[in-house]
């Protein structure tokens, strides 16, 4: 498998070659246009606004990096693949000289880049319709939070890059003296400034951008902004912005959860659910989008697909835990939670599941009590994998209004939290017991609604967070996770929170530190 990546540490090697070039040696690239030919007019504003969004289907954010990276360390999946950096990832002993942890790392940062690179020459042309420059730099700004909310969670204290390099010295950041608390500052920054400048949505705005889906709004940037406070444990502040969310009248729960994942354009188009996402295709192009330039010939597919399929490389399994927790309760005519069908893939022929990948379920070869990963893949029909279109959620309706309910119940509201959380359960068409939940205590609300967001939010990328924000990786609760997924039994508390700055990184750049893990 090959990647292509420009790191921070490798574009000064560029720029040192660029200043030993002389001006007779220079010759413009109509394709690689720079800064002074581009950035002249309306159209080049929006398309550089859009190859920012161009960064969520490349390997290193949600093809395939980020999900692993959010779901490899929970304990609702194990690793069983033979790429040590997956199991080193998903075990917590992954070395920071594995060379594969630079893909998330440039992944993130070449958003961080464009998005730079927008913000600062977006205002500066004469070109542009007042409003849409506002929406063009909401967006610019909130993918760069999201950006940097996902490196500060999975690697701490990364360096702020917030402006376009412009010489040597600029391309060695430092991350020395960054705290998580100053990269949270920094997306918490960028997320207001997206709020003020992104509609609602985008059906009744006036120029390009009209009717078009996918973009950012202003119900994305409060709902990553409330789980920006959410994360760091501020539930007053993270309450009026799920409010807002809630009560926009832009989102729905979508009627059946299994459209969710799925891969049919019409399906996935008419959810209202969908807050952010990253739009896959199930395009057959001839050229992989594991990273690198896009062009006319990129697949544009989910690569997170064939990574958790059993029919395919088959590098990750769920752990015995999460097959028992999701069985729990029934559903009010008797059967499994219909989430457990779209989560998991198991022989139960009493509810019609008998097939894998659209084979029997025998003559595929898997035992009558085997259990596999369903989510995400195309265990339901079949389908090449290699192809994969399903659309992946960054942010969906359904996890606000569980972070929503968990924050009303942190600030004493717990009636209204078990509303909000039987509103969930009641698309899953379980039993009525919003008048039970608001019953009760604190303690035993978390402990349901620890519950709850498995049931509908498993392998999804929250579960590991989840778990470091309710303090479960120390004590008892460590000793408990570690029965759940035996990967567990070489965590270190204090040590491994995080996975190791890349040291390819640390190698290139003086001025860059490891964390914890390194």
């Amino acid at each position: 498998m090959q990647f292509r990546n420009i790191t921070l540490g490798a574009l000064a090697a560029l720029l040192l070659f660029a200043t030993a070039c002389t001006d007779e040696l220079n010759i413009a690239d109509p394709n690689r246009l720079s800064t002074g030919q581009y950035y002249e007019n309306q159209s080049q504003a929006v398309a550089a606004v859009d190859a920012i969004y161009n960064t969520l289907i490349i390997d290193g954010m949600y093809q395939r990096m980020t999900p692993i990276y959010h779901d490899g360390r929970g304990d609702e999946i194990s690793s069983r693949s033979p790429w040590p950096f997956l199991t080193g990832l998903s075990a917590f002993t992954v070395p920071g000289t594995d060379g594969a942890l630079e893909i998330f790392w440039a992944g993130h940062y070449i958003m961080i880049s464009r998005a730079n690179q927008a913000l600062e020459n977006i205002p500066q042309i004469e070109d542009v319709d007042a409003q849409l420059r506002e929406r063009l730099l909401g967006q610019a700004y909130f993918l760069r939070g999201l950006a940097y909310f996902n490196l500060t969670n999975a690697l701490n204290n990364v360096p702020l890059v917030l402006t376009t390099p412009n010489g040597v010295e600029s391309f060695y950041p430092s991350n020395e003296d960054v705290t998580q608390e100053m990269v949270y500052a920094q997306v918490k920054s960028d997320l207001e400034n997206a709020i003020n400048r992104l509609p609602v949505n985008y059906d009744a705005v006036g120029g390009p951008d009209q009717g078009q889906e996918g973009r950012a709004t202003k119900g994305a940037a409060q709902a990553l902004l409330g789980k920006v406070h959410l994360y760091e444990g501020d539930y007053t502040a993270a309450t009026p912005l799920f409010a807002a969310v809630v009560n926009s009248g832009e989102y729905a729960l979508a009627p059946r959860y299994a459209d969710l994942f799925s891969q049919d354009p019409g399906i996935e188009n008419a959810n209202p659910g969908k807050i952010f996402w990253a739009d896959f295709t199930t395009s057959t192009s001839s050229e992989f989008n594991w990273g690198g330039d896009p062009n006319v010939n990129w697949r544009q597919f989910l690569a997170l697909t064939p990574t958790y399929s059993v029919g395919d490389f088959f590098d990750f399994y769920p752990t015995r835990f999460l097959y028992d927790e999701m069985r729990k309760e029934r559903t009010v005519d008797g059967k499994l939670d219909p989430r457990y069908h779209a989560t998991l893939l198991s022989y139960e022929p009493a509810e019609g599941y008998t097939t894998a990948y659209g084979v029997d379920w025998f003559e595929r070869g898997y035992g009558e009590n085997d259990y596999f990963i369903k989510k995400y893949t195309n265990a339901a029909n079949g389908t090449d994998a290699f192809s994969a279109g399903f659309d992946y959620h960054i942010i969906r309706y359904a996890d606000v209004l569980l972070m929503y309910a968990e924050s009303l119940a942190q600030t004493g509201d717990i009636a209204a939290a078990a509303g909000y959380v039987q509103q969930v359960r009641d698309r899953a068409n379980l039993p009525d017991r919003e008048a039970e939940f608001a019953a009760y205590s604190l303690e035993e609300f978390m402990e349901q609604l620890e519950h709850e967001r498995i049931m509908e939010l498993a392998i999804e990328g929250v579960r590991f967070y989840d778990l470091k924000r309710w303090g479960h990786l120390q004590g008892a609760e460590l000793e408990e996770l570690r029965s759940h997924d035996f990967e567990f039994a070489t965590f270190t508390p204090g040590e491994d929170e995080f996975l190791p700055i890349p040291q390819t990184e640390i190698d290139r750049n003086p001025n860059l530190v490891g964390n914890s893990a390194n």
